[in-house]
């Protein structure tokens, strides 16, 4: 597919794995990490994604500086790939990458102490606009760009995938148990590898018996999201609760005699209603956001779907 996103278990093989076929086929790719600190740290020789590669294959590939955001990896003289950050790719809308067939996005889900970036999920589509350019019109006439994101699980509502409608469809794969999904109408492929032979020897390990049944083993060994527990999901009789207010994809309700609210998809009845631009968010966060936060921190809000609580706590807490 067009746009692929592998979530995998941690050391399982998917950095290496993807890096090794593509500067194996000979051609140049573009590597993006979320935040320009994170890829000035992979352009230097000592940290260099490509450095196990280099000694399993008994190869060279080195990086040079292309200006203050990007590098060129260069085996033989032949570029491998270029590096950017997804954070800074904005400030390099002159350079061009139409060389690369392919955009492998490591490490997409950001980690809850990581910073957040503005927009996170239109950053990405802006980034991946610059570097496609106009490639799949005339004269050109060719194939779109392929992306490869990877990730650990740690937030099945990652910016990416609430950006892209995709957080539901991850949380039924989650339900499902199931490994692959594939919309050919949009081109997306998404794949959470059980890997179960290396999650069987990792298990043995150190660290693994260290952590046994803690919340890093789920993400790291079991390929659990950490960051979504399910304990306040619980569907509500809507016919027991009247609207409070309608947020972006969202309503909240309030149950008609007890002290419990619910958010859920369904609009209904003439609530205030507020956009998910910036001003409006602050607007609704004004009038409603100390309420909420105070009913969600006492366990007075049950949600319908992970989807309806991610877009709660990111338009309210």
């Amino acid at each position: 597919m067009t746009f692929n996103f592998i979530i995998g278990a941690r050391g399982v093989g998917k950095t290496y794995g993807f890096l090794d076929t593509a500067q194996d086929s000979g051609k140049p790719f573009v590597l993006m990490r979320r935040t320009q600190s994170q890829v000035d740290i992979i352009n230097k020789p000592d940290f260099s994604p490509f450095k196990p590669i280099c000694t399993n294959r008994h190869i060279e590939i080195e990086s040079e500086s292309m200006g203050k955001y990007s590098a060129r990896f260069f085996k033989d003289d032949q570029t491998v790939c270029y590096t950017c950050a997804l954070s800074t790719i904005a400030n390099m809308r002159g350079f061009d990458m139409s060389d690369a067939d392919l955009l492998i996005y490591d490490e997409f889900i950001p980690e809850r102490h990581e910073r957040p970036i503005k927009g996170e999920g239109a950053a990405f589509l802006n980034a991946y606009e610059t570097i496609n350019r106009n490639r799949e019109l005339p004269p050109l006439n060719k194939k779109p760009l392929q992306v490869v994101c990877m990730a650990n699980a740690f937030n099945i509502a990652n910016p990416i995938f609430l950006e892209l409608g995709l957080v539901g469809v991850a949380q039924k794969m989650r339900d499902k148990d199931q490994e692959l999904y594939i919309n050919r109408e949009r081109s997306i492929l998404i794949c959470m590898p059980k890997s179960q032979k290396i999650r069987a020897g990792k298990s043995k390990t150190a660290l693994y018996k260290l952590t046994k049944g803690s919340q890093f083993e789920k993400m790291a060994l079991k390929n659990d999201f950490i960051y979504n527990p399910a304990d306040n999901i619980q569907p509500q009789n809507i016919k027991e609760f009247k609207p409070v207010v309608t947020v972006g994809e969202i309503t909240i309700y309030k149950h008609k005699s007890r002290k419990l609210f619910y958010v859920c998809e369904l609009r209904s009845g003439n609530p205030p209603t507020f956009k998910t631009d910036e001003i409006e968010l602050k607007r609704y966060v004004k009038a409603y956001g100390y309420l909420l936060n105070k009913q969600y921190l006492n366990n007075n809000i049950k949600f319908e779907n992970i989807l309806t609580k991610s877009l709660f706590e990111l338009y309210t807490i």
